[in-house]
């Protein structure tokens, strides 16, 4: 699979840091990266995000950092709005080597330097490191660029080299291997998934889908992923159901069926062999 790679701070005021807004109906972005780093904080949506080869949920009051070259997508469609009908986002863009560069004529950057070492494999922020930094990056999105801009992005800096309140989201051995003619056939593929994995997806409808025969398609997809193509559909839909688990709104034995899963003892299976523990016991321990 070959994720767009895209130039983010091309043609911005300044090549070292760049801030962006997202005020939209939804979230749809190709599956695509990046030399900058980005984090990004989700003001108001939720749906369905793929960071390297970790896909999970995504909701309102989400904080992310991704390393550079490391692929995403955020998705969701109209059936994901809430009331207000708009999702929104910020985000702040780094790059790495011009940072470095620029940080390196004042002080040493070795603690810099193991951050975004550690920000490949995606980072999830949590307690009150998150509050901190949603509260500087909202400060640094709305202000043009100057000397204070500069100074809160040092700010948000020191944080992220100080704090241990996050979660790394891909696995330690994650790499990518893409040709260059993968992006639109990965991207449908992935999109089509997380619009339809509530009910049952026949493998040759989706090599339809990538105009492959079923054979090709399942060695091509687990060759461009490192998943099998049930599995990437299984990791969708456990997603999905830790959401629903989490909202306490539905019993186990429904949340199974809205997540695609044609048995109770089928989804236990398969949540238990994704997540380590069984759905019953993951709800046990969001509610301690």
């Amino acid at each position: 699979m070959k994720p767009i790679f895209t130039k983010i701070l091309e043609g911005s005021e300044i090549a070292t840091f760049a801030t962006k807004e997202v005020c939209q109906p939804f979230f749809s972005t190709e599956f695509h990266f990046h030399s900058a780093c980005q984090m990004t904080y989700i003001v108001q949506s939720d749906g369905k995000r793929i960071i390297g080869d970790s896909i999970d949920s995504f909701s309102t009051d989400e904080l992310t950092f991704v390393g550079p070259d490391l692929p995403h997508v955020w998705h969701n469609d109209s059936s994901n709005q809430d009331s207000t009908g708009l999702s929104r986002s910020m985000a702040l863009y780094v790059e790495p080597k011009l940072l470095l560069a620029v940080l390196g004529q004042l002080f040493k950057t070795h603690k810099i330097e193991a951050f975004l070492t550690a920000s490949k494999r995606g980072l999830l922020f949590r307690g009150e490191t998150k509050q901190r930094l949603k509260h500087k990056l909202e400060q640094i999105v709305h202000l043009d660029y100057g000397f204070k801009k500069t100074i809160l992005l040092l700010e948000i800096l020191e944080l992220l080299i100080t704090t241990d309140e996050y979660e790394y989201l891909s696995s330690p051995g994650y790499t990518h291997n893409y040709s260059s003619t993968d992006n639109e056939k990965i991207d449908r593929i992935f999109k089509f998934v997380f619009n339809n994995f509530t009910k049952e997806i026949p493998l040759d409808q989706v090599a339809t889908l990538a105009n492959m025969s079923k054979h090709s398609f399942c060695r091509y997809f687990k060759s461009r992923t490192q998943k099998t193509f049930v599995q990437f559909v299984n990791e969708v839909r456990v997603s999905e159901s830790c959401r629903l688990i989490t909202e306490n709104k539905l019993q186990i034995t429904n949340i199974a069926f809205a997540c695609g899963f044609n048995s109770l003892s089928n989804f236990n299976k398969i949540f238990k062999s994704i997540k380590g523990i069984t759905p019953s016991r993951y709800r046990s321990h969001i509610q301690r």
